[in-house]
């Protein structure tokens, strides 16, 4: 079993964040220094070599990397873990039948629901401790999983540093954070804090959009950092606080953006803000952790291959999971759709790129006559008032109806100048009745929450 000084640490950060800030910035400090291979041990360094040698590897390397990192998945999962053992059997296959990439296929696939109702069949303790983690996504209440203690952490750590590399980053590099827990002290007119550890200067996503934001720019602006990185909402939620208040842009070198879908035009904006020579980097990746991707501004996702399988099975990303030995994930339906150009390892549907990552299946509108539209043609914005909106959320019970949420940018909005952009966006199929409110209300972490859909959209899918 592997060690690491985080793994220990990590389960006390509970207690490090309710320390007092002088207190958090002389340990952080100090912690934060001390080399990624002692804190996260010599997996850490392991996993950083892989992903870095893989990518220079030839084709042939790669394709023999992912076969047998599969197949080491797909033998620990049958021969380890009950669900999968009679799984495998109910549909006719087992980790032998595995003989080249395109073989995956063959293997029934697992979602959220299946692990809701097989929790306890699908983990094991045999190889390292157990840590329960909960993701959201599309159901209505969390799912829970399980990471290895020590392996997950120093992994996906290993990624991090990895990916945010090609926009220029090197860990400990001043960040402004848009993203994560919520750390606004209004009793005290403190709506920011620093984190040592990471070198991050977070600022509270619920006061974004409020008066507060000229006492959290002077905080920024002081703190110089190099990137920002957030969810793409709150990104441009930043941008469009500056403009309202007449406050010039950072002067960085790049933007980090995950959590979220981005679009187009969040591209352009945030790039026209910031300046044209700003790099935009774009994180893909979920809190189960099977598959990760990265996009430099808006060429194609690559994905990573040397951290998980990645299939494209009806323009939905299918993963299995690399060196998850306590709850292996076998083409576990992410719920996240891809769109445009798809580039493939030869004679398999496992993929290398992508053009777009949509976001969850549940981020479509269903017309009267059950046709899918995708929300990111619903972003493209040329046909709305923009001046007038800061935000937009769309809620479907019933096909063919939909209710947008509208939260005002000027205190005024033309709900038919709405209504009649969203026509020109969808063609016909949907009525749109538009709702004008003074906010529209984000998760517990800050995230957006674009649409709000109430019909099973995997359901109408496979009638397709």
């Amino acid at each position: 079993m592997s060690f690491s000084f985080d793994s220990v640490v990590h389960l006390y950060r509970d207690t490090y964040y309710k320390m007092p800030q002088s207190l958090k910035t002389f340990l952080g400090t100090i912690y934060g220094n001390i080399p990624m291979e002692v804190r996260f041990g010599k997996l850490y360094s392991e996993y950083l070599k892989r992903f870095r040698e893989f990518e220079e590897a030839d084709e042939q390397f790669k394709m023999d990397f992912v076969y047998n990192k599969t197949l080491e998945t797909l033998i620990f999962a049958e021969e380890n873990i009950p669900f999968y053992k009679e799984h495998f059997q109910k549909h006719g296959v087992s980790a032998r039948d595995y003989k080249s990439l395109d073989d995956l296929k063959r293997f029934p696939s697992i979602s959220k629901h299946d692990i809701k109702a097989n929790l306890d069949r699908m983990y094991t303790d045999k190889v390292e401790k157990p840590v329960a983690y909960f993701s959201g996504g599309s159901l209505s209440t969390p799912t829970q999983y399980f990471q290895p203690l020590y392996t997950s952490r120093a992994k996906h750590k290993a990624y991090s540093v990895y990916t945010l590399a090609k926009v220029g980053y090197k860990y400990r590099d001043r960040t402004l954070l848009l993203k994560g827990r919520e750390v606004s002290k209004p009793d005290q007119n403190i709506f920011w804090e620093y984190e040592p550890v990471d070198n991050y200067l977070y600022l509270s996503n619920n006061y974004m959009n409020s008066d507060k934001f000229p006492l959290m720019y002077e905080q920024a602006k002081k703190f110089r950092p190099k990137f920002v990185f957030g969810y793409p909402s709150a990104v441009l939620s930043f941008i469009a606080m500056c403009k309202k208040y007449g406050l010039p842009p950072l002067d960085i070198e790049g933007v980090i953006v995950s959590s979220e879908s981005i679009y187009e035009p969040d591209f352009k904006e945030i790039k026209a803000f910031f300046g044209e020579d700003v790099n935009i980097l774009a994180d893909y990746g979920h809190t189960e952790r099977v598959v990760g991707a990265w996009r430099l501004n808006f060429d194609n996702y690559h994905f990573v291959n040397a951290y998980g399988t990645p299939r494209i099975v009806d323009d939905e990303i299918v993963g299995t999971s690399f060196d998850n030995f306590v709850m292996p994930f076998v083409n576990f339906k992410t719920g996240d759709m891809v769109s445009g150009e798809k580039i493939y390892f030869e004679g398999s549907d496992i993929a290398k790129e992508v053009t777009n990552i949509e976001g969850r299946t549940q981020d479509f509108l269903v017309t009267e006559d059950e046709r899918l539209v995708s929300i990111t043609t619903m972003c493209g914005g040329q046909h709305l008032p923009l001046d007038m909106i800061r935000n937009i959320q769309y809620r479907q019970n019933e096909p063919g109806k939909v209710t947008v949420l509208v939260e005002s940018q000027t205190g005024d909005v033309d709900k038919e100048h709405v209504i009649a952009g969203m026509k020109k966006l969808v063609r016909d199929g949907i009525d749109f009745d538009v709702e004008v409110v003074d906010k529209i209300e984000k998760s517990a972490r800050g995230k957006r929450i674009i649409c709000k859909q109430g019909l099973d959209i995997e359901k109408i899918r496979k009638k397709q």
